[in-house]
């Protein structure tokens, strides 16, 4: 059986004191979170900094504190596991310059959620956002 291991990000900005999440919309047309491929060498939060990077041309700081997996089998077999960080910025504009992704959304908590394509991506932002809300204070 043969496996891939992606990292990514729950990405987050403040406005004011309300979290804003960047969800991606990816070329297939799923929305989900920055993600992808780790590369030979990385580590995970290296290549969630890096994927970051590329799908929303954002400098982003991975917290500490948190971590996130998804599991599941694509349709071609493979198992697909992901780890997730939860990582911020400030005073940047997400974009998809790069094109690695067809759009870049800032959204409140609850529209992220609902825009989210996976049940399984919407509860790691779920459970993200709790400790958000939580470390926040």
């Amino acid at each position: 059986m043969r496996h891939e291991h992606s990292a990514g990000a729950v990405l987050y900005t403040l406005r004011g004191t309300i979290p804003y999440y960047v969800v991606v919309v990816e070329r297939a047309g799923h929305c989900g979170l920055p993600k992808g491929h780790l590369e030979a060498g990385e580590t995970e939060q290296e290549a969630a900094l890096r994927e970051i990077w590329e799908e929303t041309g954002i400098q982003a700081t991975i917290l500490s504190g948190a971590r996130y997996s998804d599991e599941y089998r694509m349709a071609n077999g493979t198992v697909k596991h992901i780890t997730y960080f939860i990582a911020s910025f400030s005073a940047q504009t997400p974009s998809n310059v790069l094109s690695e992704v067809r759009e870049v959304k800032l959204l409140p908590y609850e529209e992220a959620r609902d825009s989210l394509t996976h049940k399984s991506t919407k509860r790691i932002l779920s459970q993200a956002n709790e400790w958000i809300t939580e470390h926040q204070r």
